[in-house]
């Protein structure tokens, strides 16, 4: 199987197998790069014996898999590579949605607040701890 007949079945389904024959390791390589660019995850590999192997793919729904897939599907479509040189950049976040409008931020003052008085004692003094006054002379 050649590129375009693997992308070929890479058409959009949500579960794709493919017999390549007795692929070797860079073949598969290569069906896994492909599958992953138009946003499929393998799902399993299953031996058949003398036929080679049956690859399954099931379709990634993921942001980053469904940006990835429309980005190579663009790139074909202008009659670039199947495969980029580098990872597309990641989808960008949702937008927010918008804010209420805010009050005026409140003033600031042009001097600084005093220090709080201290606390009032836990125990109130007891009668030895005062002392007489003395009357002034």
């Amino acid at each position: 199987m050649n590129d375009d007949e693997v992308r070929a079945l890479f058409d959009g389904r949500g579960r794709v197998e493919l017999i390549p024959g007795r692929a070797t390791a860079a073949r598969l390589s290569r069906i896994e790069e492909i599958a992953h660019a138009l946003g499929y995850r393998q799902h399993s590999i299953e031996n058949l014996g003398r036929l080679g192997v049956r690859l399954v793919y099931g379709r990634d729904d993921g942001p980053q898999a469904r940006r990835r897939a429309e980005l190579t599907i663009a790139r074909l479509r202008e009659g670039g590579p199947l495969l980029p040189a580098i990872e597309p950049p990641p989808p960008p976040p949702p937008s927010l949605p918008p804010s209420a409008p805010s009050q005026a931020p409140p003033r600031q003052r042009s001097r600084p607040l005093s220090a709080p008085p201290p606390p009032p004692p836990l125990f109130p003094p007891s009668p030895s701890d005062e002392s007489p006054e003395r009357p002034r002379s």
